[in-house]
């Protein structure tokens, strides 16, 4: 198996990850007096870039032309640029610092974000520079 390969199922492990920081590892808020709180969609966003993630990375493993291998490296690093973005910019998570979303879930969605978009790009760049046929 080549770096390229293994790289994809990086990917995909990162979006398993990213699907379970709010859901299971770093769980956000539940619903107050019936409503949900900010976190909750950022949540729910989240897991389905997670899912999205997943999917690419596999696509990246069984992809034998290295173009489509190529975007689809690119296309999880835009997905881990939109990780970090949900709960930073987009949604965002509770006002209050000490809440759990605030101290736990954000910062490890913004890692796994991060992680997901340097991988994605270092993929894709491998593709691209390779001389050899994959």
């Amino acid at each position: 198996m080549n770096k390229t390969k293994i790289t994809g199922i990086l990917i995909a492990i990162l979006g398993l990850l990213t699907v379970l920081i709010p859901t299971q590892i770093f769980k956000v808020c539940e619903a107050m007096d019936g409503k949900f709180m900010k976190c909750h969609w950022t949540a729910q966003v989240e897991v389905a870039l997670g899912i999205a993630t997943i999917v690419i990375g596999l696509l990246i493993v069984l992809s034998k032309e290295k173009a489509a291998a190529s975007a689809y490296s690119l296309a999880s690093a835009i997905n881990g640029v939109l990780v970090i973005l949900i709960p930073t910019v987009v949604i965002g998570v509770c006002g209050s610092a000490d809440m759990p979303c605030n101290s736990g879930t954000k910062p490890a969605l913004i890692i796994a974000g991060a992680l997901t978009a340097l991988v994605g790009l270092i993929n894709a760049v491998l593709y691209l520079t390779s001389k050899k046929k994959d």
